[in-house]
């Protein structure tokens, strides 16, 4: 069975996963489980499902992998434009379509899509994403780096699950077929 490509990952209300300048400091719940679904995400378990991330260059940079769980026993497939020493289990690709494809098609867990955007996009764009987990912030930003920009496609999906934790709503797609 192949692999899936999962993108997990937090969005604003209006649709920024971070700051202009890039911190992503303003993501929190709204402070009290009143509203909780009885059905809840397993950030846990997400985390677990899956031994390998795929990262863009200045998102590796801004998150440490420290707060990543498990990220000891996970392969960190990085791209970037420019080459860079690999270390430990993190890797630097230049072309990571190529790469994801040849992840997908081995045996093992579900591989980690966890931005930024331009590398959201390059997925989009090469309809690599077969899974799409969404965490809705109760915040409003007004401007900074949007998840999603212009495709040349559309792409539909259909809606898997939705929970809510601490306001925060957790929304899961899957690929239309």
């Amino acid at each position: 069975m192949a692999r899936s490509l999962v993108l997990n990952i937090a969005m604003s209300l209006d649709g920024f996963i971070a700051r202009s300048d890039g911190r992503y400091d303003w993501i929190e719940g709204q402070g009290t489980s009143d509203y909780d679904t009885s059905l809840q995400f397993d950030n846990p378990a997400f985390f677990k499902g899956c031994d390998t991330v795929i990262m863009g260059r200045k998102s590796f940079e801004d998150c440490p992998l420290e707060m990543i769980e498990g990220y000891q026993d996970k392969e960190f497939i990085i791209a970037s434009r420019v080459e860079h020493a690999n270390y430990e289990n993190v890797r630097f690709v230049q072309d990571i379509v190529v790469e994801i494809e040849r992840l997908r098609a081995e045996e093992g867990g579900d591989i980690w899509l966890f931005g930024g955007a331009g590398l959201v996009q390059t997925c989009l764009e090469a309809k690599l994403i077969d899974h799409f987990i969404i965490g809705i912030i109760p915040t409003i930003l007004g401007e900074g780096i949007s998840l999603f920009d212009k495709l040349t496609e559309e792409q539909k999906l259909t809606l898997v699950e939705s929970t809510v934790t601490d306001g925060i709503a957790m929304l899961r797609y899957d690929v239309r077929a």
